[in-house]
């Protein structure tokens, strides 16, 4: 779960939306999965990359 503790540079409102896709994507599997931490984690991974791709796009001024 992503938090204002362990994730820096995001806002609530966008730590919200990207706990929501996590928790959305994540009820396609099995909770009781023995690989249900592992799927959670590379979820979670993936949504943080995404995030971090739009919304920290970096400007190329000079």
């Amino acid at each position: 779960m992503f938090t204002m503790q362990n994730t820096e540079g995001f806002d609530q409102f966008t730590l919200d939306r990207m706990n929501s896709e996590v928790k959305k994507l994540m009820s396609k599997h099995d909770p009781k999965s023995m690989n249900y931490k592992k799927t959670y984690e590379k979820i979670e991974d993936q949504v943080f990359d995404r995030y971090c791709t739009e919304v920290f796009r970096p400007s190329l001024k000079l």
